[in-house]
């Protein structure tokens, strides 16, 4: 079979399906991750606020989720405080948001540290960032957070996917798709190159996000759901706190919204925009709404403004509207929570429309038995799917590390982007000392960790390592990545000379020309 679409949907399904004993191709247009998977919060939660609507049982589903997710991952994925600041205009009062914080906890199966109320002068003690006049009290309670970034966590399936015998390529666009007797002809074309060439499949599975009505009509194939796009928008700004909490506030249209930890940085978001387009970018009122509502509810030294904003990421959700249903302005937010998965059983293709990272595994786990109904034959496998590889080889690995002088705090970081491919880096540690150094002083990414990226993760262009793979491009602004010796040697080492194209004074260090 064929997986069009190198998003979160994309990758987990090439990794069940391969691991389920089916021959996958996995193609994206672009890089893994590069659309909406990679303009996400970055949380993995069941949904606290989706309690607002009493849909018990959605939220239930998200927090078994959430929590099956978070016990695969240990290190990718963090237990995390949220401190939900509750004003004198908030739509709740701190005593029942309390009791909706307990009753979020209870549905979670009491998987992560329990719910406080926190009065006012607590709060101020707490989080001396937090203006703290206007505000009646609030409550803290505990959610996921990935430890890197969105698009990491996704890459990390597709590198899976191929361990599991996956063929994965990005860059390579579908050009058309034939049913010809049964089995599908496609042409696809190298963007790189610009060279096409034709692949057969019994099944296509259609992954491709936003794009997912475009895919469907190449292939023919409609389905009964359709879908509508939402804008959201972050802006990353110097550090606000640094207690590791999120800071989560109802802004003034009574939309929450958040303060979340990125390495040294603070991010701020989101927005919920309905738009018909997803080609979506931040304009000025993106900008000045979000800056506006962050300096009325933050103590400060002086207010946020365009000139603190470091990086920015904007994207759409792709909600999914049931058959029959519309995308009233009401039914927004719950609309946002769901996926679907549809099967063209005729023409054997499957549909993924929606879904957010928290649900992954179940996407994965619903496209097996969707292929299934269009003739294939999965097959269980040998052991679990998904997952980090067990604590005996994360501790021979620490300790191999060790053992090479490398510090145990950037021997824990150096598993957390690695897993297993971590033996390769020390294999290039122990060769040779000076490559097991941070590259510069941004990050503490070494030479022999670069190495083993371009062994593995397919980048191609700078956008891909310094966005996509790392944080980089995320907690600098443009012209101190492009000045950085560190920065510039690792993508001269992926990439050649000519990666160095748009690392010239302070314009754009992401411009791939």
């Amino acid at each position: 079979m064929i997986v069009v679409g190198g998003g979160i949907n994309g990758a987990v399904s090439a990794l069940s399906l391969s691991a389920h004993g089916l021959k996958v191709a996995l193609v994206e247009a672009d890089d893994f991750a590069s659309g909406t998977s990679q303009e996400s919060s970055n949380m993995i939660w069941g949904g606290f606020k989706y309690l607002e609507s009493y849909d018990i049982r959605l939220v239930a589903g998200l927090c078994r989720s959430r929590n099956r997710l978070a016990a695969a991952y240990p290190t990718r994925i963090l237990e995390t405080r949220f401190m939900a600041v509750l004003e004198q205009g908030a739509p709740f009062a701190p005593w029942f948001a309390a009791l909706g914080a307990n009753a979020y906890w209870g549905l979670g199966r009491l998987h992560t540290e329990r719910p406080r109320h926190r009065s006012r002068p607590t709060i101020r003690r707490l989080e001396p960032a937090v203006e703290a006049s206007q505000i009646r009290g609030g409550v803290e309670y505990s959610d996921y957070l990935l430890a890197d970034n969105d698009s990491r966590f996704v890459s990390e399936f597709v590198i899976d996917a191929e361990q599991h015998g996956a063929v994965v390529a990005n860059y390579l666009k579908l050009v058309s798709a034939d049913l010809r007797d049964g089995a599908w002809n496609l042409t696809l074309c190298d963007r790189s190159t610009d060279s096409t060439f034709e692949a057969d499949a019994r099944v296509f599975v259609n992954a491709a996000g936003p794009r997912l009505p475009e895919i469907g009509t190449l292939a023919g194939s409609e389905t009964e759901s359709h879908l509508v796009f939402s804008k959201g928008v972050h802006l990353t700004v110097p550090q606000v706190t640094d207690s590791g909490r999120i800071l989560a506030f109802f802004d003034d249209a009574e939309r929450l919204f958040y303060v979340l930890p990125m390495g040294h940085r603070s991010v701020i978001g989101t927005t919920d925009t309905p738009v018909d387009d997803p080609e979506v970018a931040v304009t000025d009122e993106d900008r000045s709404f979000l800056l506006e509502q962050m300096s009325q509810r933050l103590n400060l030294d002086r207010e946020l403004e365009a000139s603190d904003v470091i990086s920015e990421r904007c994207g759409v959700r792709a909600l999914v509207v049931p058959p029959g249903g519309s995308a009233r302005r009401r039914d927004w937010t719950e609309l946002s929570r769901r996926h679907a998965v549809e099967t063209d059983e005729e023409r054997g293709v499957v549909s993924i429309l929606g879904g957010k990272l928290s649900d992954c595994l179940n996407v994965g786990a619903e496209v097996v038995d969707a292929v299934r109904l269009c003739g294939l034959r999965p097959m269980p496998p040998a052991q679990k799917w998904f997952g980090e590889p067990s604590q005996e080889e994360r501790r021979s690995c620490i300790s191999r590390a060790a053992r090479l002088s490398i510090a145990p705090g950037d021997a824990s970081l150096m598993w957390r982007r690695h897993g297993r491919r971590m033996d390769e880096v020390l294999d290039l540690v122990r060769d040779d000392s000076d490559l097991g150094g941070p590259l510069g002083d941004l990050d503490t990414l070494s030479m022999a960790e670069v190495m083993v990226m371009g062994r593995h993760e397919r980048i191609v262009r700078p956008d891909d390592l310094l966005r996509r793979r790392t944080m980089l491009s995320m907690l600098h602004r443009s012209e101190t990545l492009a000045t950085d010796s560190g920065v510039r040697k690792a993508v001269e080492m992926l990439l050649g000379p000519k990666g160095l194209g748009g690392f010239d004074g302070a314009s754009a260090v992401l411009d791939d020309g």
